[in-house]
């Protein structure tokens, strides 16, 4: 009898080993719960990526193209609660404080959506932490293969002569898989800008942003897309583009915080069957980068 208990014992601690070492994880260790019931597991995602907070989703999943089930949900992970999730109307006058889905913006036809994050800085002059990052929902994900780190960009350089500036940028791929992106080269700067503001910048003195003087052009409708636009980026590769942005004033002598958004066809694709193309896959989302700079 003592022998058979033994054995038994060790027999599971042999299962629970190989489980670990496996890093199988539980489909269940993340999921997002509404009202005690279960919306969203870790078996609906295909992938998370963490550069633009997108979350894709597998072609059979419990949403349904039914995103409103997510209001009011909270992202659990092994049993705790990580974060309440909350659902954005346009019409709506105020805005929303904390991680949300913004409505018209932040949802991709049935196959992904966003998850948003907003910042007011409280009347003690601190921020809200951020908790989409939270390190057991990369855990989770990684065990299930599901964390994507997407895509990033880095300033390389601001130079000012006269009101233009010339800015040199740095687009990299953080994953081993190949995405379409955006190319300005071969939209031209016109067309680019439609899916960008680009270079802009806040003026302390002015207590006011400054916009770059370039002229958008709009493509045919504003679910209109072409392959034509857009290049590869390799897993593991960089590519560096500048950009000449003029603008009314740029001035000197005091800092000026600047921001720039690499964009996206993020509201045109709307089919789930045009993600994946032969080259790769279309990246959805945005990055930007913000630098503090004194001329």
């Amino acid at each position: 009898m003592k022998n058979r208990t033994w054995t038994i014992i060790l027999l599971l601690a042999l299962v629970s080993a190989c489980t670990i070492d496996g890093e199988e994880g539980n489909p269940d260790d993340l999921k997002m719960v509404n009202q005690g019931n279960v919306v969203l597991e870790l078996s609906d995602i295909d992938y998370y990526d963490f550069s633009t907070h997108v979350v894709y989703l597998k072609e059979n999943n419990r949403l349904e193209g039914d995103f409103g089930q997510l209001q009011g949900a909270n992202m659990v992970v092994n049993g705790s609660e990580v974060y309440p999730l909350k659902i954005h109307e346009p019409y709506l006058a105020t805005m929303s404080v904390g991680p949300h889905i913004k409505s018209l913006i932040d949802v991709f036809g049935d196959f992904a959506f966003r998850i948003s994050f907003g910042d007011f800085p409280d009347g003690a002059g601190s921020s809200i932490q951020d908790p989409r990052s939270d390190p057991r929902i990369i855990s989770a994900l990684k065990k299930q293969n599901k964390y994507r780190a997407g895509l990033s960009i880095d300033t390389e350089s601001i130079i000012r002569e006269g009101n233009q500036l010339k800015l040199k940028i740095k687009l990299r791929n953080l994953d081993n898989q190949d995405y379409y992106f955006l190319d300005p080269h071969k939209m031209g700067e016109g067309l680019f800008h439609y899916f960008s503001n680009g270079l802009e910048f806040f003026d302390p003195v002015q207590m006011k942003y400054q916009q770059n003087r370039i002229q958008h052009e709009q493509p045919e409708s504003s679910q209109f897309w072409s392959l034509d636009w857009m290049s590869v980026i390799k897993g593991k590769e960089s590519k560096t583009f500048e950009f000449t942005y003029p603008f009314e004033n740029v001035p000197t002598g005091r800092d000026l915080k600047f921001s720039f958004t690499f964009p996206s066809p993020e509201l045109s694709i709307t089919q789930r069957s045009d993600l994946d193309q032969e080259g790769g896959r279309i990246w959805l989302g945005n990055v930007g980068t913000e630098l503090i700079k004194r001329f």
